[in-house]
């Protein structure tokens, strides 16, 4: 009965975690107003792929190689050259996601979408932390008061899955939204959307540089 519960909590805790809007929300926003659902669904699946694999290296033994100060560098510097990359692409083409589907096939190419959404999702090693600490909470309320390999894995497989319903929830709301939008306000949505990418990649370009020439 305790690791049900456990199971559940960690669900719940996955679900609420993906709620804060970060790059990998506005990219499956990007592709869900554009009416691309299966490539917002593929962000959804690179992006809890990128999050659980952190899982696995928070519970089996090599988060000590994360907190090597050049490891952190290259995965700030990496998030701030995908985001403005992504914030570049979506200011230039911001009127073609509102068109038919077809126009825009960076969007809508699934295979790519999916390498965006891991991509996006692996420039946030902090996920190792809110593994061990999530476990750590449980253990301690008495939830889950042994953790086995299984236990592990059943683990990452229920905050995965909560982590990826709020993304696929958020999906089909905003599809279900765009039908009440005019073409007028989609254009300043994208244009938003793009602002922020930018914001976020100076962000992580200074942490990149925090990290690389702070000691």
């Amino acid at each position: 009965m305790d690791l049900t519960l456990g199971l559940i909590a960690i669900y719940i805790m996955g679900y609420f975690t993906a709620i804060p809007i970060g790059a990998t929300q506005i990219e499956i926003a990007k592709r869900s107003f554009a009416g691309h659902i299966k490539a917002a669904l593929m962000i959804v699946l690179g992006s809890a792929t990128s999050d659980v694999m952190y899982g696995f290296i928070a519970f089996f033994g090599v988060a000590p190689f994360m907190k090597e100060k050049i490891v952190m560098a290259v995965f700030w510097g990496a998030g701030s050259i995908i985001l403005f990359i992504l914030g570049a692409h979506t200011l230039k083409n911001y009127k073609k996601t509102m068109h038919v589907e077809g126009e825009n096939k960076a969007l809508k190419h699934k295979g790519l979408s999916l390498i965006v959404g891991f991509s996006l999702a692996i420039t946030n090693p902090m996920m190792i932390f809110w593994w061990l600490t999530v476990a750590d909470i449980e253990k301690n309320i008495g939830l889950i008061k042994h953790f086995t390999t299984e236990t592990h894995l059943l683990f990452l497989l229920f905050g995965g899955l909560g982590i990826a319903s709020y993304l696929v929830t958020l999906t089909f709301i905003l599809k279900w939204a765009k039908k009440f939008l005019s073409d007028k306000t989609e254009r300043k949505i994208n244009i938003g959307l793009g602002i922020v990418l930018l914001v976020l990649g100076f962000y992580f370009l200074f942490r990149f540089l925090q990290v690389y020439f702070i000691h």
